[in-house]
């Protein structure tokens, strides 16, 4: 998957959480959880923002994709289907 694809599919789990946050179907640590996890999104953005290249970005964001996705992974089942 190429950066913007899973770019892409990360902000659509967040959305999707967002969403349940908002219905109220979240459990309170699981409300905690999601503002962790935006805390933490903020300051990778921020990380990547203030990089001397962008190698170093590129480098940041793939660590910050695979916290992110492993963050969701622990914190949030993911949907299934029926």
């Amino acid at each position: 998957m190429d950066m913007d694809q899973e770019a892409d599919a990360l902000l659509a789990r967040i959305r999707a959480l967002r969403d349940e946050l908002r219905a109220g179907r979240l459990s309170a640590r699981q409300v905690e959880a999601y503002r962790d996890l935006g805390r933490q999104v903020d300051q990778i953005t921020r990380q990547m923002d203030e990089a001397p290249d962008p190698e170093v970005a590129e480098r940041l964001w793939i660590d910050g994709a695979q916290f992110i996705r492993t963050f969701l992974d622990e914190n949030f089942e993911a949907p299934t289907v029926h």
